[in-house]
């Protein structure tokens, strides 16, 4: 039932329909994933963060503000974005498989 909530926020966060309490909730759960986003920062030191899904451009900002809080200055300059294709991580794990099938050891 909350998820259904939240996806009908999303959608009408700019009208009347959508209370202050579930936009409060996203942006919650927006700072939570910041953070969690963060971590994986420090460890990895990626060159990009690819938010998808239909709160991905709702969560945008959230895990940018965080990471400029939280993340060393050296993560601080990471680019934040939402993706806009229709199914981003098995795109993902297909190119980690070409990678993988690529990869001459010798």
């Amino acid at each position: 039932m909350l998820e259904i909530t939240l996806v009908v926020c999303t959608h009408t966060h700019h009208s009347a329909k959508c209370n202050s309490n579930n936009l409060s909730l996203l942006y919650l759960a927006g700072t939570a994933l910041g953070v969690g986003i963060v971590n994986i920062l420090h460890m990895v030191n990626p060159a990009m963060v690819i938010l998808s899904g239909v709160l991905a451009s709702f969560y945008e900002n959230p895990v940018r503000q965080i990471i400029n809080q939280r993340a060393l200055s050296s993560a601080r300059d990471i680019q934040v974005m939402s993706s806009e294709l229709e199914e981003p991580a098995l795109l993902g794990a297909a190119s980690m498989v070409l990678d993988y099938a690529t990869r001459r050891t010798y």
